[in-house]
């Protein structure tokens, strides 16, 4: 039982890291698309549509 504890805590110690290592990485390829790639800037027109409603 102890064995498999160790495992346990060996795998989590590796994996977790990993994860958030991982999560930072799209986080930075995110951003550097949004630099790269600026989306378009919308007009204001959705004051129009506010008055049909």
């Amino acid at each position: 039982m102890e064995s498999a504890t160790s495992k346990a805590i060996t795998l989590m110690l590796i994996a977790l890291p990993t994860m958030f290592a991982v999560i930072g990485v799209f986080i930075a390829a995110t951003k550097a698309l949004h630099a790269a790639f600026p989306a378009p800037v919308e007009d204001e027109d959705d004051e129009e549509y506010e008055d049909e409603e």
